[in-house]
């Protein structure tokens, strides 16, 4: 009936702003767990997989940390628990964040997102010409409640017109985007399979002319220059990796324990990444399961500054 850090050692030191993995056994009776920083802050909850348990987190404060993780059976009676000290050390230079979207759920906590280490959040608005995603308009009003800096993304199909799908965007965006959030978002990336194979159907050239034009649609109908959010996979294979649209910011996605991800195009055209998704299995107090987590190429006061200089009509 007991439940168990396997690592990190107890007293470990951490690179401030790196990944912490924590890892543990649980009893048979035990069928989650949670673990708490401080006695007070939530990192995330879990079900246990055949006596095992692991979560990853990066903390943005330095200092010292018990973290605790306690256990519960499946009537949610806590049983027992197991705590270490961590040690986080430097400075971090890059706020974080997260994204989100009908797969993660419509009970997001977004008070508790907002008093972890989460600085923004992207969600999902819309896919292709018609859909739109059922907990949007949710999310959207709950983390302007909450503080959360937010943005809103469109995930783009090729071979649906470019013209409806900017429409379709700005028809649940347009009229509560505020000057203080993040800029629109287009999601152009070869997953799942049937959007690989649509994109294979057209040429570079159509490729290419199809996103610019939601991007300039977008542009024109908010003042704001949308961000671009692909993998160097993507762009190497599909867009032959032109330094091309590399005049908008870039959020990219690249999972990798490399302090820094790989930037297609000759490195943006020279402008580096803006945004970094470097997991798609990181958690956030107030969201169960997994989710997304991401990097600003800054400090808040670099994320501040992008908010305003994005608004360039």
């Amino acid at each position: 009936m007991s439940v168990k850090f396997s690592i990190p050692n107890n007293c470990a030191s951490f690179q401030l702003g790196n990944l912490v993995t924590f890892m543990g056994t649980a009893g048979n009776e035990i069928s989650r767990v949670e673990l708490i920083a401080d006695y007070k802050y939530k990192l995330g909850d879990l079900r246990v997989l055949e006596g095992d348990w692991s979560l990853d987190y990066i903390f943005n404060r330095a200092g010292k940390r018990r973290i605790t993780v306690n256990g519960f059976n499946k009537d949610n009676k806590h049983l027992t628990s197991d705590v270490i000290d961590i040690f986080l050390v430097g400075e971090v230079g890059r706020e974080l964040g997260i994204d989100v979207s009908n797969h993660n759920g419509g009970s997001i906590d977004w008070h508790a997102v907002k008093s972890s280490d989460i600085s923004f959040a992207f969600a999902k608005a819309t896919e292709g010409g018609d859909y739109v995603d059922k907990f949007f308009a949710h999310n959207w009003k709950q983390m302007k409640e909450a503080g959360v800096i937010r943005g809103a993304y469109h995930f783009f199909r090729p071979l649906k017109d470019p013209k409806q799908q900017a429409e379709n965007f700005l028809a649940q965006v347009k009229s509560t985007l505020e000057p203080d959030d993040l800029p629109p978002v287009l999601d152009v990336e070869h997953y799942p399979e049937k959007v690989a194979r649509e994109w294979q159907q057209i040429s570079l050239n159509q490729r290419l002319e199809c996103v610019e034009e939601w991007l300039e649609i977008v542009h024109q109908a908010t003042g704001m220059k949308p961000i671009i959010y692909t993998s160097p996979s993507f762009w190497k294979e599909y867009m032959n990796n032109l330094p091309i649209l590399t005049e908008y910011p870039l959020w990219l996605a690249h999972y990798t324990r490399n302090e820094e991800p790989n930037v297609p195009a000759n490195n943006w055209g020279g402008n580096g990444w803006t945004f970094w998704q470097y997991t798609e299995n990181g958690t956030a107090p107030g969201i169960a399961g997994k989710v997304d987590r991401n990097r600003f190429n800054g400090s808040f006061e670099g994320l501040v500054a992008f908010l305003r200089n994005s608004i360039v009509a």
